[in-house]
Protein backbone atom coordinates (compact mmCIF):
# COMPACT_ATOMS: atom_id res chain seq x y z
CA UNK A 1 0.00 0.00 0.00
CA UNK A 2 1.07 3.65 -0.08
CA UNK A 3 3.13 4.54 2.76
CA UNK A 4 1.97 7.97 4.82
CA UNK A 5 5.81 9.37 3.24
CA UNK A 6 4.80 8.40 0.02
CA UNK A 7 0.98 10.21 -0.01
CA UNK A 8 2.41 13.16 1.26
CA UNK A 9 4.70 13.68 -1.17
CA UNK A 10 2.22 12.99 -3.99
CA UNK A 11 0.15 15.25 -2.68
CA UNK A 12 2.43 18.21 -2.10
CA UNK A 13 4.68 17.83 -5.54
CA UNK A 14 4.35 17.33 -9.15
CA UNK A 15 2.68 14.16 -10.26
CA UNK A 16 5.26 10.79 -10.46
CA UNK A 17 3.77 10.86 -13.81
CA UNK A 18 5.94 12.42 -16.63
CA UNK A 19 4.35 15.55 -18.12
CA UNK A 20 1.72 15.07 -20.66
CA UNK A 21 2.62 16.13 -24.15
CA UNK A 22 -0.56 15.93 -25.34
CA UNK A 23 -2.41 19.24 -26.51
CA UNK A 24 -5.84 21.24 -26.62
CA UNK A 25 -7.42 20.04 -30.09
CA UNK A 26 -7.65 23.28 -32.07
CA UNK A 27 -10.97 25.10 -32.19
CA UNK A 28 -12.38 23.37 -35.40
CA UNK A 29 -12.04 19.74 -33.98
CA UNK A 30 -13.93 20.98 -30.85
CA UNK A 31 -17.63 19.91 -32.76
CA UNK A 32 -18.07 17.10 -29.73
CA UNK A 33 -16.53 16.94 -26.27
CA UNK A 34 -16.52 13.00 -26.94
CA UNK A 35 -17.89 10.47 -28.91
CA UNK A 36 -18.69 7.15 -27.56
CA UNK A 37 -17.77 4.28 -29.52
CA UNK A 38 -18.94 0.71 -28.77
CA UNK A 39 -16.60 -1.69 -29.60
CA UNK A 40 -18.36 -4.45 -27.95
CA UNK A 41 -21.90 -4.93 -25.79
CA UNK A 42 -20.37 -8.15 -24.91
CA UNK A 43 -19.45 -8.34 -21.15
CA UNK A 44 -18.31 -10.97 -18.40
CA UNK A 45 -20.48 -9.42 -15.47
CA UNK A 46 -24.35 -8.91 -15.78
CA UNK A 47 -24.12 -6.37 -12.88
CA UNK A 48 -27.41 -5.42 -11.81
CA UNK A 49 -27.39 -1.44 -12.63
CA UNK A 50 -26.28 -2.16 -16.09
CA UNK A 51 -28.82 -2.17 -18.89
CA UNK A 52 -29.86 -5.76 -19.92
CA UNK A 53 -30.13 -5.02 -23.85
CA UNK A 54 -31.76 -7.18 -26.60
CA UNK A 55 -29.28 -6.42 -29.38
CA UNK A 56 -27.43 -9.75 -30.41
CA UNK A 57 -24.08 -9.73 -28.60
CA UNK A 58 -21.07 -9.08 -30.65
CA UNK A 59 -17.59 -7.20 -31.45
CA UNK A 60 -16.95 -4.48 -34.49
CA UNK A 61 -14.22 -5.39 -36.55
CA UNK A 62 -11.60 -3.61 -36.52
CA UNK A 63 -11.70 -2.82 -40.08
CA UNK A 64 -14.71 -1.39 -39.39
CA UNK A 65 -13.49 0.63 -35.80
CA UNK A 66 -10.66 1.90 -38.61
CA UNK A 67 -13.45 3.16 -40.64
CA UNK A 68 -15.09 4.84 -37.74
CA UNK A 69 -12.38 7.23 -36.96
CA UNK A 70 -11.97 8.15 -40.42
CA UNK A 71 -15.71 9.07 -40.55
CA UNK A 72 -15.21 11.26 -37.16
CA UNK A 73 -12.25 13.35 -37.71
CA UNK A 74 -12.80 16.81 -37.54
CA UNK A 75 -15.51 15.93 -35.05
CA UNK A 76 -13.51 15.16 -31.79
CA UNK A 77 -10.16 13.95 -30.25
CA UNK A 78 -11.80 12.12 -27.50
CA UNK A 79 -13.49 8.79 -28.06
CA UNK A 80 -15.08 6.90 -25.19
CA UNK A 81 -14.82 3.08 -25.67
CA UNK A 82 -18.09 2.12 -24.52
CA UNK A 83 -21.53 2.24 -24.29
CA UNK A 84 -22.61 -1.23 -22.88
CA UNK A 85 -20.30 -3.89 -23.06
CA UNK A 86 -16.71 -4.31 -21.12
CA UNK A 87 -13.91 -3.22 -24.27
CA UNK A 88 -11.15 -5.37 -23.09
CA UNK A 89 -13.39 -8.13 -24.48
CA UNK A 90 -12.79 -7.58 -27.40
CA UNK A 91 -10.40 -9.57 -29.09
CA UNK A 92 -8.68 -7.54 -30.88
CA UNK A 93 -8.54 -5.13 -28.55
CA UNK A 94 -4.55 -3.70 -28.92
CA UNK A 95 -5.04 -3.47 -32.51
CA UNK A 96 -8.22 -0.66 -31.76
CA UNK A 97 -5.22 1.04 -29.40
CA UNK A 98 -2.74 1.21 -32.31
CA UNK A 99 -6.01 2.55 -34.74
CA UNK A 100 -6.82 4.93 -32.21
CA UNK A 101 -3.25 6.52 -32.13
CA UNK A 102 -2.08 6.48 -35.57
CA UNK A 103 -5.67 8.12 -36.09
CA UNK A 104 -4.56 10.54 -33.42
CA UNK A 105 -7.81 9.70 -31.17
CA UNK A 106 -7.16 9.87 -27.49
CA UNK A 107 -8.80 7.37 -25.71
CA UNK A 108 -10.89 7.15 -22.65
CA UNK A 109 -11.83 4.14 -21.24
CA UNK A 110 -14.94 2.54 -19.11
CA UNK A 111 -14.09 -1.04 -17.24
CA UNK A 112 -15.07 -3.26 -14.75
CA UNK A 113 -11.76 -3.58 -14.03
CA UNK A 114 -11.73 -7.60 -13.99
CA UNK A 115 -9.22 -7.17 -16.85
CA UNK A 116 -6.80 -4.84 -15.97
CA UNK A 117 -4.32 -7.45 -14.34
CA UNK A 118 -4.52 -9.28 -17.99
CA UNK A 119 -4.50 -6.07 -20.36
CA UNK A 120 -3.12 -3.71 -17.44
CA UNK A 121 0.56 -3.57 -19.48
CA UNK A 122 -1.06 -2.77 -22.96
CA UNK A 123 -3.09 -0.02 -21.63
CA UNK A 124 0.13 1.60 -19.75
CA UNK A 125 2.35 1.55 -22.82
CA UNK A 126 -0.38 2.97 -25.04
CA UNK A 127 -0.26 6.54 -26.12
CA UNK A 128 -3.66 6.32 -27.26
CA UNK A 129 -5.28 5.71 -23.75
CA UNK A 130 -5.97 9.32 -22.05
CA UNK A 131 -8.01 8.05 -19.02
CA UNK A 132 -9.32 4.63 -17.13
CA UNK A 133 -12.91 4.85 -15.57
CA UNK A 134 -12.72 1.75 -13.75
CA UNK A 135 -16.37 1.32 -11.80
CA UNK A 136 -15.59 0.05 -8.38
CA UNK A 137 -19.48 -0.38 -7.68
CA UNK A 138 -19.13 -3.18 -9.96
CA UNK A 139 -18.49 -5.72 -7.56
CA UNK A 140 -20.88 -4.07 -4.89
CA UNK A 141 -22.70 -7.55 -5.24
CA UNK A 142 -19.38 -9.64 -4.76
CA UNK A 143 -18.69 -11.39 -1.57
CA UNK A 144 -15.56 -11.96 0.72
CA UNK A 145 -12.54 -13.16 -0.62
CA UNK A 146 -14.10 -11.95 -4.16
CA UNK A 147 -14.52 -9.02 -3.58
CA UNK A 148 -10.47 -8.92 -1.91
CA UNK A 149 -9.46 -10.76 -5.00
CA UNK A 150 -11.38 -7.71 -7.27
CA UNK A 151 -9.88 -4.71 -4.97
CA UNK A 152 -6.05 -6.18 -4.79
CA UNK A 153 -6.18 -6.15 -9.18
CA UNK A 154 -7.30 -2.83 -9.14
CA UNK A 155 -4.64 -1.30 -6.61
CA UNK A 156 -1.89 -3.51 -8.04
CA UNK A 157 -2.95 -1.48 -11.55
CA UNK A 158 -3.25 1.58 -9.83
CA UNK A 159 0.14 1.18 -8.05
CA UNK A 160 2.01 -0.55 -11.42
CA UNK A 161 -0.02 3.13 -13.14
CA UNK A 162 1.90 5.19 -10.51
CA UNK A 163 5.25 3.31 -10.42
CA UNK A 164 5.97 4.03 -14.50
CA UNK A 165 4.96 7.32 -14.57
CA UNK A 166 1.88 7.09 -17.06
CA UNK A 167 0.14 10.38 -18.12
CA UNK A 168 -3.02 8.07 -17.81
CA UNK A 169 -5.60 9.79 -15.76
CA UNK A 170 -7.33 6.43 -13.25
CA UNK A 171 -11.33 7.48 -12.46
CA UNK A 172 -12.31 5.30 -9.53
CA UNK A 173 -15.91 5.15 -9.85
CA UNK A 174 -18.41 4.04 -6.60
CA UNK A 175 -22.40 4.24 -6.75
CA UNK A 176 -23.31 6.02 -3.77
CA UNK A 177 -26.34 3.82 -3.00
CA UNK A 178 -29.77 4.25 -1.41
CA UNK A 179 -29.09 1.68 0.96
CA UNK A 180 -29.58 1.35 4.83
CA UNK A 181 -26.82 0.55 7.06
CA UNK A 182 -28.14 -3.26 7.11
CA UNK A 183 -28.12 -3.43 3.04
CA UNK A 184 -24.74 -5.92 2.05
CA UNK A 185 -24.18 -3.60 -1.12
CA UNK A 186 -24.16 -0.26 1.24
CA UNK A 187 -21.63 -2.35 3.39
CA UNK A 188 -19.14 -3.37 0.64
CA UNK A 189 -19.07 0.14 -0.27
CA UNK A 190 -17.65 0.67 3.24
CA UNK A 191 -15.22 -1.87 2.46
CA UNK A 192 -14.65 -0.56 -0.85
CA UNK A 193 -13.91 2.72 0.69
CA UNK A 194 -11.65 1.32 3.60
CA UNK A 195 -9.22 -0.64 1.38
CA UNK A 196 -9.22 3.15 -0.51
CA UNK A 197 -8.56 4.67 2.57
CA UNK A 198 -5.40 2.16 3.51
CA UNK A 199 -3.55 1.84 0.39
CA UNK A 200 -4.08 5.69 -0.06
CA UNK A 201 -3.13 6.52 3.54
CA UNK A 202 -6.05 8.98 3.58
CA UNK A 203 -7.65 10.11 6.94
CA UNK A 204 -10.46 7.99 7.98
CA UNK A 205 -14.28 8.80 6.35
CA UNK A 206 -12.08 10.79 3.92
CA UNK A 207 -14.92 10.43 1.22
CA UNK A 208 -17.94 11.19 4.31
CA UNK A 209 -18.91 14.57 2.20
CA UNK A 210 -18.05 13.61 -0.82
CA UNK A 211 -21.42 14.70 -3.24
CA UNK A 212 -22.88 12.85 -5.27
CA UNK A 213 -21.40 14.36 -8.90
CA UNK A 214 -18.38 15.06 -7.81
CA UNK A 215 -14.78 13.63 -7.61
CA UNK A 216 -11.88 13.69 -5.06
CA UNK A 217 -8.31 13.49 -5.96
CA UNK A 218 -6.57 10.41 -3.96
CA UNK A 219 -3.29 11.59 -5.54
CA UNK A 220 -2.06 12.98 -8.87
CA UNK A 221 -3.62 11.91 -11.91
CA UNK A 222 -6.23 9.21 -9.65
CA UNK A 223 -9.78 10.26 -8.53
CA UNK A 224 -12.71 8.65 -6.54
CA UNK A 225 -15.69 10.17 -8.14
CA UNK A 226 -19.37 9.33 -6.28
CA UNK A 227 -22.86 9.44 -8.16
CA UNK A 228 -26.41 8.43 -7.24
CA UNK A 229 -27.90 5.19 -9.47
CA UNK A 230 -30.12 6.33 -12.14
CA UNK A 231 -32.54 4.01 -13.82
CA UNK A 232 -31.79 3.90 -17.52
CA UNK A 233 -34.23 5.24 -19.52
CA UNK A 234 -35.48 2.27 -21.67
CA UNK A 235 -36.52 0.65 -18.40
CA UNK A 236 -38.74 3.81 -17.08
CA UNK A 237 -42.19 3.47 -18.65
CA UNK A 238 -43.92 6.55 -17.78
CA UNK A 239 -43.21 9.88 -19.43
CA UNK A 240 -41.36 11.77 -16.73
CA UNK A 241 -41.53 15.28 -18.61
CA UNK A 242 -41.96 16.69 -22.03
CA UNK A 243 -39.85 19.91 -21.82
CA UNK A 244 -36.58 20.02 -20.95
CA UNK A 245 -32.90 20.09 -23.05
CA UNK A 246 -30.18 17.59 -22.82
CA UNK A 247 -26.39 17.02 -23.88
CA UNK A 248 -27.06 14.54 -26.11
CA UNK A 249 -26.18 15.89 -29.96
CA UNK A 250 -24.77 18.84 -28.16
CA UNK A 251 -21.33 17.85 -26.69
CA UNK A 252 -21.57 14.03 -27.59
CA UNK A 253 -23.22 11.01 -29.91
CA UNK A 254 -22.80 7.48 -29.39
CA UNK A 255 -22.03 4.88 -32.29
CA UNK A 256 -23.14 1.36 -31.37
CA UNK A 257 -21.20 -1.81 -32.12
CA UNK A 258 -23.07 -2.31 -35.50
CA UNK A 259 -22.70 1.22 -36.58
CA UNK A 260 -25.80 2.89 -35.71
CA UNK A 261 -24.99 6.50 -34.66
CA UNK A 262 -27.95 7.36 -31.37
CA UNK A 263 -27.45 10.70 -29.85
CA UNK A 264 -26.54 10.08 -26.30
CA UNK A 265 -24.89 7.69 -24.65
CA UNK A 266 -27.89 6.28 -23.18
CA UNK A 267 -29.88 4.96 -25.83
CA UNK A 268 -28.75 2.02 -25.89
CA UNK A 269 -31.25 -0.11 -27.57
CA UNK A 270 -31.31 2.65 -30.25
CA UNK A 271 -34.32 4.00 -30.01
CA UNK A 272 -33.48 6.60 -31.94
CA UNK A 273 -31.17 5.44 -34.76
CA UNK A 274 -30.01 8.52 -36.91
CA UNK A 275 -28.12 6.35 -39.49
CA UNK A 276 -25.82 4.39 -40.01
CA UNK A 277 -21.79 5.73 -40.15
CA UNK A 278 -20.79 2.34 -42.58
CA UNK A 279 -23.29 3.37 -44.60
CA UNK A 280 -23.53 7.49 -44.54
CA UNK A 281 -21.42 10.05 -43.63
CA UNK A 282 -21.62 11.97 -39.90
CA UNK A 283 -22.15 15.29 -41.55
CA UNK A 284 -25.37 13.85 -43.40
CA UNK A 285 -25.76 11.87 -40.62
CA UNK A 286 -26.01 14.61 -38.33
CA UNK A 287 -28.10 16.93 -40.69
CA UNK A 288 -31.22 14.72 -40.64
CA UNK A 289 -34.51 15.56 -39.73
CA UNK A 290 -34.56 13.60 -36.85
CA UNK A 291 -31.31 14.60 -35.55
CA UNK A 292 -32.64 18.67 -36.49
CA UNK A 293 -35.75 18.41 -35.08
CA UNK A 294 -33.95 17.13 -32.03
CA UNK A 295 -31.59 19.69 -31.74
CA UNK A 296 -34.13 22.57 -32.34
CA UNK A 297 -36.83 20.78 -29.66
CA UNK A 298 -34.24 21.13 -27.48
CA UNK A 299 -33.45 25.04 -28.50
CA UNK A 300 -36.81 24.92 -27.11
CA UNK A 301 -36.52 23.05 -24.20
CA UNK A 302 -39.26 20.43 -25.60
CA UNK A 303 -37.96 16.76 -25.07
CA UNK A 304 -39.21 15.58 -29.03
CA UNK A 305 -38.00 11.87 -28.50
CA UNK A 306 -40.24 9.32 -26.10
CA UNK A 307 -37.14 7.86 -25.12
CA UNK A 308 -35.79 11.34 -23.62
CA UNK A 309 -39.22 12.03 -21.88
CA UNK A 310 -38.51 8.80 -20.13
CA UNK A 311 -34.97 10.16 -19.04
CA UNK A 312 -34.03 11.46 -15.96
CA UNK A 313 -30.45 11.25 -16.04
CA UNK A 314 -30.28 14.44 -18.02
CA UNK A 315 -31.76 16.12 -14.99
CA UNK A 316 -27.97 15.80 -13.10
CA UNK A 317 -27.07 18.68 -15.76
CA UNK A 318 -29.31 21.15 -14.92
Amino acid sequence: MFSTMVYVFLAHRLPLRAPSTRQSPPEDMNIFKKIYIEVTNCCNLSCSFCHKSNRPKTCMKADEFAEVLLKIKGYTRFIYLHVLGEAMLHPEFDLLLQTSHRHGFQVNLSTNGTLLQNKGDLLIASPAVRQINISLHSFTQAEGPELDEYLAGILAFTRKATERQTAIWLNLRLWVMQETKEDAAGNRNEIILRRLQSFFSLPVRFAENLPPGRSLSLAPGIFLSQDRQFNWPHSQPEVLNRNGTCRGLRDHIAILVDGTVVPCCLDAEADIPLGNIHQQGLDQILAGPRACQMRTGFSHQQLIESLCRRCNYRLRFL
